[in-house]
């Protein structure tokens, strides 16, 4: 098992359709866990930028509610084929709770491409991009990250 570099977490968590299993709690310390689909900012040729998950979710979900009243996440990405591979971030997030329409329209026909492909893009897109959607975007404060687990 080894640890991922900068350049190895980016290209991991860009790859592909693998869901993000996020962890939220409630400010009374209840769980939850839910898949979310994600996309990933981070421009490595600027030194200085910070990693940042960013998904939609509608307000009225568990997940949103728990987020609002506690915004610290963990999430978790992995690999479940050998060598085996995962990325855990413990973060806090940024809730946009009102988007304008065209920011959340941008974000959700973004993940939409990723993981329904170019040609369902925009159609998901339009369908997730209603009043009550929210943009989340996890800021890390910790991120573990390793590759080859079963070498």
């Amino acid at each position: 098992m080894a640890q991922m570099t900068n350049n190895e977490i980016y290209a991991f968590l860009t790859k592909g359709t693998m869901t993000a299993k996020i962890s939220t709690a409630s400010r009374i310390g209840k769980p939850h866990v839910a898949p979310v689909w994600f996309v990933v900012d981070w421009d490595l040729s600027q030194p200085g930028t910070d990693l940042e998950i960013t998904f939609t979710t509608y307000s009225k979900s568990v997940k949103a509610k728990q987020l609002i009243s506690n915004p610290q996440v963990c999430l978790c990405v992995d690999d479940q084929t050998p060598p085996y591979s995962f990325i855990i971030i413990n973060g806090n997030v940024d809730i946009d709770r009102s988007p304008n329409e065209e920011e959340l329209l941008r974000y959700t026909t973004r993940i939409a491409e990723r993981y329904m492909g170019t040609e369902k893009a925009e159609r998901y897109g339009k369908r997730n991009a209603v009043p009550g959607e929210l943009i989340v975007r996890v800021r890390p404060t910790k991120i573990i990250a390793q590759k080859n687990v079963s070498d």
